[in-house]
């Protein structure tokens, strides 16, 4: 894949070369986020059989971060918010909004337990040494 991208800025640009090559750069983004789930994938699938967190490949560093997500059920947390006059601030199941909220001391994990379930995920950080 070859990216040609003008030195010029936007405002120095015909604006159909602008709208072409920002089509190419939108293309292009598409193309590498697939590549990079599919390494992403293959790297965490690796982790997961060597039973490591941790791989250092020359001066790259890869790191695998357990993070546990709630996957917030609306049908039970809203009406429970609304019965708390909270739901005008969350408005809709978001999960900052919620994390907010408990650290804040406005909710707690152990009031909402039974409003989510907890699904195990995976980030994967890259650091050069």
């Amino acid at each position: 894949m070859e990216l040609d991208i003008n030195e010029q800025g936007p405002e120095d640009m015909d604006l159909t070369d602008v709208v072409l090559e920002y089509d190419d750069i939108v293309s292009a983004i598409s193309v590498l986020e697939k590549r990079r789930e599919e390494l992403r994938t293959h790297i965490l699938n690796a982790f997961k059989e060597k039973e490591i967190d941790v791989l250092r490949v020359g001066d790259v560093e890869l790191r695998r971060q357990k993070v546990d997500w709630k996957l917030w059920h609306i049908n039970r947390l809203k009406p429970y918010l609304t019965k708390k006059g909270l739901w005008d601030i969350v408005e809709s199941v978001d999960r900052k909004n919620l994390s907010r909220l408990i650290e804040k001391g406005i909710l707690t994990e152990e009031e909402l337990q039974g409003t989510y379930d907890v699904e195990t995920r995976y980030n994967l950080r890259v650091k050069r040494a």
